[in-house]
């Protein structure tokens, strides 16, 4: 399920409409202090579905959108919001790390708890991929 993390970044990094935001994982060791910032963490997984010898699991995909309070810190945030919907929702990844990955859903939009002078919002996607047991 992590596999997606990569595919995820580089398809955000891609994007013309993210220009001068620092696209990078929460995974990374790294600065946080270029700014604005668009990060990338697996928020966890349910279990969709679990019969016989397969598992069908379903997992969020955080992707939070960070910027210095402004007098155009809507304005930044709201542009950053259109383009990370219009580049992952109804996205299919395809296959990672051996899973056929179904399409990203957006599935919630939330204010993030920072550090002071920052502002920020985590836009939740969800996807799932089978996974296979013991016969």
């Amino acid at each position: 399920m992590f596999a997606l993390e990569s595919p995820i970044l580089a398809r955000l990094a891609a994007d013309p409409a993210l220009t001068g935001w620092t696209v990078r994982s929460s995974a990374a060791e790294t600065t946080r202090r270029p700014m604005p910032a668009v990060e990338v963490q697996c928020e966890g997984a349910d279990i969709t579905d679990a019969r016989n010898t397969a598992v069908a699991v379903g997992v969020t995909w955080g992707v939070q959108l960070v910027v210095q309070y402004s007098a155009t810190a809507f304005a930044e945030l709201d542009a950053a919001f259109a383009a990370v919907v219009v580049t992952l929702h109804n996205w299919a990844p395809g296959t990672h790390g051996g899973r056929a990955w179904q399409r990203l859903q957006l599935q919630q939009v939330q204010r993030e708890t920072t550090d002071q002078g920052l502002i920020a919002y985590s836009l939740i996607f969800k996807t799932s991929a089978r996974y296979d047991g013991q016969p």
